[in-house]
């Protein structure tokens, strides 16, 4: 008897993120077909040809975290995303003999064999299903069969969270546009903080039992912090030098404002309890909090600010302190680090994500040097904060 689509796809749904849905479903495959040990889902970012791993799931617990790949260093699938097949491999260890990350891990973790089924959307690639077994020859067409089902309920859900994630950035960036923040903050600063807070979540994902899933998300937000600017009138937003205080207070219910911007567009995509919703709101929410209690809106103290929020404020401060701005010089490395470190000191920043940023020396410089800001300084910046 067929797997009941209906029925999975509502028992998958019963789950916040995707990586649960993945295992939900994963639970019911092996109660069927206990051969079945993992299944994995590779997303593919097509404007760098890039594949990253997002969720899986496992007997074992066992997992390949934080791998990425270009999709042209690794023909096999190249083809299969051209043909727009699944494909079989009964024997891992004659087939993959091409040695990669993920060759090796699969043959170092015993598997055996696998099937594997590229996700569109429309006619685009968009991902990978990877199931894979430590038993040779255990894709029979029998197998494969009920597999096709669970491929298609896990690729209707990821294209549909993928489409709500990017409705709900581009919906933020929209807003971004209309209150002009292109004049406050250069789009190399949003992206060069972004790229730090990957950094510095995929550096402690391990101890802290991050997920691809919300690592993915985090880099997608992390831009988004400021979106309640909107609200902020020009003469304040814009204004060069200084603010009184009268004028930061204002400034300061940028937060509040945001958080507001931020559950109407969450709520209007019916995703309230959503994964990539809650990670936005936290950033959204928590960005200016500093673990001493001195930050806004709500003086929270360090353990009790969303790590993301602790991450991209790190990412924010690096950025700020060691890029150009109309009214200051870029710091230099020595100072930037010493700098994070007093303030880490001081409780403000988390220290094990000032230090994982430190850490990361060389991929920190290629990020500041590839997303230079050239010609897009702005004019004018408020020093608000």
């Amino acid at each position: 008897m067929p797997f009941d689509s209906l029925v999975l796809k509502n028992i998958a749904m019963s789950r916040s993120d995707m990586t649960g849905r993945l295992a939900g479903l994963h639970d019911i495959v092996r109660a069927r077909h206990p051969a079945v040990n993992r299944i994995a889902l590779v997303l593919y970012e097509p404007a760098k040809d890039l594949l990253r791993t997002f969720a899986s799931s496992s007997d074992d617990g066992q997992a390949l975290r934080h791998y990425e790949a270009h999709l042209a260093a690794v023909p096999s699938l190249r083809a299969l995303a051209a043909e727009h097949i699944p494909r079989v491999i009964d024997n891992l260890d004659l087939s993959l003999r091409e040695p990669s990350v993920h060759s090796l891990w699969l043959k170092a973790q015993s598997y055996q064999s696998s099937y594997t089924v590229p996700v569109y959307a429309g006619k685009r690639l968009s991902a990978f299903l990877f199931f894979d077994s430590r038993q040779a020859a255990a894709f029979t067409p029998d197998v494969t069969t009920d597999l096709d089902v669970i491929a298609d309920i896990l690729a209707q859900l990821y294209v549909l969270r993928m489409a709500a994630v990017n409705t709900l950035v581009g919906a933020v960036d929209v807003a971004k546009g209309l209150a002009r923040m292109r004049d406050v903050e250069t789009g190399a600063h949003l992206e060069r903080m972004a790229s730090y807070s990957r950094l510095i979540a995929v550096a402690l994902a391990d101890s802290l039992g991050l997920s691809d899933e919300f690592i993915e998300y985090l880099h997608l937000f992390a831009p988004l912090h400021d979106i309640g600017k909107v609200g902020i009138p020009d003469r304040i937003l814009l204004k060069p030098g200084k603010l009184d205080d009268e004028e930061r207070r204002c400034m300061q219910q940028h937060v509040p404002v945001g958080v507001q911007l931020a559950r109407n567009i969450v709520s209007d995509l019916g995703i309230d309890n959503d994964l990539a919703a809650s990670v936005m709101l936290n950033v959204v929410a928590h960005h200016h909090e500093r673990g001493d209690g001195s930050g806004y809106p709500q003086g929270l103290m360090l353990d009790d600010i969303p790590i993301e929020a602790r991450i991209v404020a790190v990412a924010d401060v690096y950025d700020a302190i060691s890029s150009t701005r109309p009214y200051k010089r870029a710091w230099s490395e020595a100072e930037c680090v010493a700098e994070l470190r007093r303030e880490a000191a001081l409780n403000r920043l988390d220290a094990r994500c000032v230090e994982a940023l430190i850490a990361a020396e060389a991929e920190r410089t290629h990020i500041r040097e590839a997303l230079s800001d050239g010609d897009d300084l702005p004019a004018t910046l408020a020093t608000s904060g």
